[in-house]
């Protein structure tokens, strides 16, 4: 499962999930974990002024936010996405799977 939103992506394997952001310049920043890694997930919803973001809470993992993000680009960590209302189906059913890995 792929999503792409707002100059990030997120790829979920039924394993491993990885974020990718872009960075100004040429490139992206990579973030990849294991489901097992994960020790809480939050789905916030986007609103009429604000993205939603799909925070997952990573025990030592960086928390640390991307300042070189591109125009249009959100600043936040590696251990979120960020989302507008044309994808929050998508999240929503990313979520539920996501879970459903860390349930078994």
């Amino acid at each position: 499962m792929h999503i792409h939103a707002r100059r990030r992506s997120i790829s979920f394997s039924g394993r491993t999930i990885t974020i990718k952001a872009a960075v100004k310049g040429l490139g992206n920043r990579k973030h990849t974990f294991g489901v097992e890694k994960i020790s809480g997930i939050k789905n916030i919803p986007p609103t009429a002024f604000k993205p939603g973001r799909l925070v997952f809470e990573v025990p030592g993992a960086s928390k640390t936010i991307v300042e070189d993000a591109p125009l249009y680009a959100d600043k936040v960590d590696m251990n979120t996405f960020t989302y507008g209302g044309m994808n929050s189906k998508h999240v929503k059913e990313l979520e539920a799977a996501i879970r459903k890995a860390m349930g078994s």
